[in-house]
Order: structure tokens, then C-alpha cells, then sequence
């Protein structure tokens, strides 16, 4: 449902009155345009049904600063409040500062002796703008819908009865479980909703057995990531769950780790809302995912200067810049943004001492930043900027010190099992000198349960399998023999790490051996194949990615099989060999699902 809230700031007259409308799905970029008179035009580009759409411009003068903002959409960013600025003894708005559930902007304007209003319905998100303008923007308002979560059905077995808690929570607050002999009898879950606590329904049955609950520290900033599952088939009934947060200490165990396992996770979101089935006994159990606040590590240092924010929507670092002698004058961070380079200049000046850390991203990650303070004390001035810092890694490597080590106060900026993926701080452009910085955090996220596809082919040969606990795939070997593929190898991205298949097959018999290597962050989608009946082996592959189309390798080009699951990518493979390549299967994982590496 769409929620209108009306226009706030001066209101001299309703004779200029515009309203881009409320049917777009997302706000994408914002245009401001003004000076010391204060906003004078404002417009906006839209998302309306995946495609781009301009807004109109509206106010009147045109001098003075410009300022942009843009939202990645695509990245499940989006607009949840603006701050606006108004003086009433000015014309129109004098300041504009929006926040994303990522970042904020930076302020738009002068805010000085200035009363400010805010655009903001909790839980919800602006999809469109209206208000007054005439020479300037005087009123703003805006209307917002619901942001809805991504649903995971419900995993373990069948039987009983469906039961939904809904999505419409802002968080989860706390979780009971009873557990007993057969496995967990029942699961209680106690929301957020517009702010108030909500109790939720027992989804099961009571009786006999142990209770233990899971308590969500709100005034933290903590929530749920991820759910461990064990599901017995014999009984038909949940045996133990495994609930983690995003606070790492905070990770409870119910019940029995016992039967098969399955996961409930989406990496970057948060669960706010179960669903499943149950009688007497917990049979199944599913999730709502929102998009996750992020988590931040506040700034070390002295927060005057210029402030900068490089936000954290972003998969890593992939080179860090630091500018300094013996001090620190500024540093900025080169980002990887789903295979794309972003760069981002925490300080605007020139870097004469400039110094580099690069990272072997996507197989290494920054974890921790180590400095060191100075402080400046005088009758007349009193500072405190950063004197140093060092950058450490998941590969346990140690960057060169940058600046001096003082006798100053130490910090460390780090969480542990996380990857620091964004910065922020304050530079003081006038001594040209690094004041505080902080970090954005993302935990690790847990690999969810990839799914096994039947293998195709003959039924020859011993069994192997790589197995489907693997990031994506880096490099495929195909080695020819007469007619057939004699031996396939696979190499695999698995967390930080590379790891090298087996051979499958036999290399004694080989003409030729073909490579396809893929770039870090493309995916297989399917692989096409040709299994021959009179030699029993496969007799052509082909792979496809979300870029690319490999040869066709070995011999024809008429596939017989095709190994495919529609919205996922290829994350392992197994089959069967023996003097060549018998049969070939897949295990594949949601494309949703986001990794840090």
C-alpha cells in the first residue's frame, strides 16, 4: 500500500504545486542545484518497471553548487528518509540530506539557524516526490510503499498444517524453542512491528521436553542472519536448530544435530519472519529476508573537518592509497562493486606522497586496520589527526606502516569473522590531515546448501564428486582423446581460497587438453553435453555464463543433455570415469545468493 505524506516547509501559496507521481518502484538518482539563497531546482530519475525514468525539473535559478546522488538500486539500495532545511525569514528550502539503507549523502546547502522536518515512514521506502517551487523549492513531500522481503520456502519434510508469521516486522526480538525426545515439538517467534514488541504463536505443540530461547539485542543493532536446520526423514519432525545473529558471540544451539542439514541464509540480508508446517511437531520451516542495516565501526580520531562516507554496499577492497610522510595526510579506497571498479577520494587534494596496498581480491579481503593518534595542544588550539596506519588481511599479510607510529593513543578497527568492505571518516582540508576514520563491517556470510542435479550420461565407470561446497568456478580442463572426452578437471573459488579439483578420467590416451577459464565474478549457468551409446562416453560439453558461451569442446555440436536449474549457477560438479568421462552432474546455488569474496 502506497503512503502519501504531505508537503512540509514555507507555504506562501498552492499555485506552483507539482507531484512526480507514485508509480515508480524506485527512487535511482537525485540532482540538487543551489547556493547561499538556498535549494533552487531539484529533479529526480526513477526506476519504473527495471527501466530508468527521468523526473522533471523543478525550482527556477540556476547557479551556485550542483550535487548528485545516486542510488544503486540493482544492489537492493533504496531511499528511506531526506532531511530538508527551511528558514522562515528565507526563500524556500535552504539544505537537503537524503539517507539510503545503505549510506547518507552529503548535506546539500547551508543549514545554519535553520528548523528541520523529515521525510520518513519506518519499515518503508520513497518511490516518489512531490511539493512547491517557484524561483526556489519551497515545500517537499514524498510517498513511500513497503519494502518487500524475499521469501526461502520452507525446507525439511511434509504433513501438518501451513503457518505463516507474516514479513511485515521490522525485526525479530526473540525466539523460543521446545525441544523432546522426537525432535522439536515447537518454535515461537516474537517480532518488532512499527516499533512495538509482537508477540508471536506457538507453531507446533507443547509438551514434555527442554525450553531455550534466543534473545535480539534492538538497542544494538542486531539481527538475524542465519538458521542450521537438521531434519530427520525417518520421523518427519525438525531435530535441532542452529540460530546465529550478526553479532558472532551471540550464536545458540536447540536441539540435536542430527540427520540431513539444510540451511536458511541470504548473505547481506536479515530475517524478519518465519514460516512453515507443524503438528505436534515441527515439520519444516522457511524465512523472510530484508535487506540488512549495515554494520558500522564508528570513527577513531576527531570528528571536525570534512566528513566523508564511502558507504558499504560494496563486495570488498581491492586497493587501498595512503598519502602521507610522517603523518597521515589522506587515504582513499579502490572497491569492487559486483565485478566493477569503483574509486572513491576520501580527501580532495593532490597526492604527492601517495603510497599503495593492493589486495588479491576476490581472494583476500582487509580484516583489521591498526593506528596510531597525535594530539596538538596549545593555549589556542587543540587537534588530534592520525599519525599512522596498518592494514591487515585474511591471507594473515601485514601492509608496510604508513606515517609515523606515535606515542598517541592506539585503535584498531576490525570484527572478527568479518571483512571490512567501506570507509568513513573527517579530513582537515585546511592542515591537509587525516582527523578520524571508521569502517563498515560484513560477518562471512554461510555458504547455503547447494542442491544436487542427476548426473547424465552412461552408467559406467566409479562414481567421483567434487562436491557442493564451493563459492563459483574459476577454470575448466577438458582433455580429447578418439572421440571422446578422456579426463575433465575443475577449479573452484571456495572463501578466500583456490581450490584444484581431481582428474576425472584417464590422461594416458589424451591428444589434446582444452582450457576455459572464467572471470572472478562470472557464473555457469548450463552445460551442454553429448553422450555416446556405442562408446559409453561423453562425447561433447559446452559451457555457458552469465557472459559468454565456451567452444564446443571435443566433438559435434548437438547436445543430447543439458544441465540447468532456472535462477541458480553452477557451483560443483560429479559423474563418472574411468578411461574417459562417463557422466557428468551438477550442484547448483541460488543466484541471489551474494558472497563477500
Amino acid at each position: 500500500m502506497i503512503q502519501k505524506l504531505g508537503a512540509k516547509g514555507i507555504k506562501l501559496n498552492e499555485r506552483n504545486l507539482w507531484d512526480d507521481g507514485s508509480d515508480h518502484d524506485d527512487v535511482a538518482k537525485i540532482y540538487v542545484r543551489g547556493g547561499c539563497q538556498g535549494i533552487g531546482s531539484i529533479y529526480f530519475n526513477y526506476v519504473k518497471s527495471g527501466k530508468l525514468k527521468d523526473g522533471k525539473i523543478y525550482g527556477f535559478f540556476d547557479y551556485g553548487f550542483t550535487q548528485t546522488f545516486e542510488i544503486d538500486h540493482l544492489r537492493d539500495e533504496h531511499l528511506e528518509s531526506v532531511d530538508a532545511y527551511y528558514n522562515t525569514k528565507s526563500y524556500g528550502l535552504q539544505a537537503i540530506q537524503f539517507k539510503t539503507n545503505f549510506r547518507t549523502s552529503e548535506m546539500m546547502g547551508y543549514d545554519w539557524e535553520c528548523t528541520m522536518f523529515t521525510l520518513a515512514v519506518k519499515g518503508k521506502k520513497i518511490i516518489g516526490f512531490h511539493g512547491t517551487d517557484d524561483k526556489e523549492i519551497f515545500s517537499l513531500g514524498a510517498y513511500f510503499t513497503s519494502i518487500t522481503p524475499t521469501r526461502l520456502e520452507a525446507r525439511g519434510g511434509i504433513g501438518g498444517k501451513k503457518w505463516d508469521d507474516g514479513f511485515d516486522h521490522e525485526n525479530i526480538s526473540k525466539i523460543e524453542v521446545l525441544g523432546g525426545i522426537e525432535g522439536i515439538l515447537y518454535i515461537k517467534t516474537d517480532y518488532v512491528k512499527n516499533g512495538k514488541l509482537e508477540s508471536g504463536l506457538i507453531r507446533g505443540d507443547t509438551g514434555d521436553g527442554f525450553t531455550q530461547k534466543l534473545e535480539i539485542n534492538q538497542s544494538e543493532n542486531e539481527y538475524l542472519v542465519h538458521v542450521e536446520c537438521y531434519y530427520d526423514d525417518a520421523s518427519n519432525v525438525i531435530q535441532g536448530i542452529h540460530f546465529k545473529t550478526n553479532n558472532i558471540n551471540n550464536s545458540v544451539m536447540i536441539g540435536y544435530s542430527k540427520g540431513r542439514k539444510f540451511s536458511l541464509a541470504s548473505s547481506g540480508n536479515r530475517i524478519v519472519g518465519f514460516h512453515g508446517n507443524a503438528d505436534k511437531s515441527l515439520k519444516s520451516l522457511g524465512a523472510y529476508f530484508s535487506t540488512a542495516t549495515p554494520n558500522k565501526l564508528e570513527y577513531q580520531g576527531d570528528p571536525r573537518g570534512l566528513l566523508w562516507d564511502d558507504d558499504c554496499n560494496y563486495d570488498g577492497v581491492r586497493k587501498v592509497y595512503v598519502d602521507c610522510t610522517g603523518t597521515i595526510y589522506s587515504v582513499r579506497f579502490e572497491y569492487d562493486n559486483g565485478g566493477k571498479v569503483e574509486r572513491r577520494n576520501a580527501c580532495r587534494r593532490d597526492f604527492k606522497n601517495e603510497k599503495e596496498f593492493v589486495l588479491d581480491y576476490p581472494n583476500e579481503f582487509i580484516t583489521s586496520v591498526e593506528g596510531t593518534l597525535i594530539n596538538l595542544k596549545s593555549t589556542t588550539l587543540k587537534m588530534t589527526w592520525i599519525s599512522s596506519l596498518i592494514f591487515k588481511t585474511s591471507k594473515n599479510r601485514t601492509s608496510p606502516t604508513f606515517g609515523t607510529v606515535s606515542d598517541g593513543r592506539k585503535f584498531v578497527l576490525g570484527k572478527n569473522d568479518s571483512a571490512l568492505v567501506g570507509f568513513h571518516g573527517y579530513d582537515n582540508v585546511g592542515l591537509s590531515t587525516l582527523n578520524a576514520l571508521g569502517a563498515y563491517y560484513r560477518p562471512f556470510p554461510p555458504t547455503p546448501d547447494a542442491v544436487k542435479l542427476e548426473a547424465q550420461g552412461g552408467n559406467r565407470g566409479a562414481s567421483w564428486d567434487d562436491g557442493g561446497t564451493f563459492n563459483s568456478v574459476n577454470k575448466i580442463y577438458i582433455g580429447l582423446s578418439e572421440k571422446v572426452i578422456g579426463f575433465v578437471k575443475f577449479m573452484y573459488f571456495k572463501s578466500a581460497n583456490l581450490v584444484i579439483g581431481d582428474d576425472h578420467g584417464n590422461k594416458t590416451m589424451i591428444t589434446r587438453v582444452e582450457e576455459f577459464e572464467l572471470d572472478p565474478f562470472e557464473k555457469i549457468k548450463s552445460v551442454e553435453g553429448t553422450y555416446d551409446d556405442k562408446s559409453g562416453g561423453i562425447t561433447m560439453l559446452r559451457f555457458k555464463t552469465d557472459k559468454q558461451d565456451s567452444p564446443y569442446f571435443a566433438f559435434g555440436t548437438t547436445p543430447t543433455f543439458v544441465l540447468h536449474k532456472d535462477n541458480h549457477q553452477i557451483v560443483g560438479f560429479h559423474g563418472k570415469s574411468r578411461n574417459m568421462l562417463h557422466q557428468l552432474g551438477i550442484h547448483v546455488l541460488p543466484n541471489g545468493f551474494k558472497f563477500v569474496f
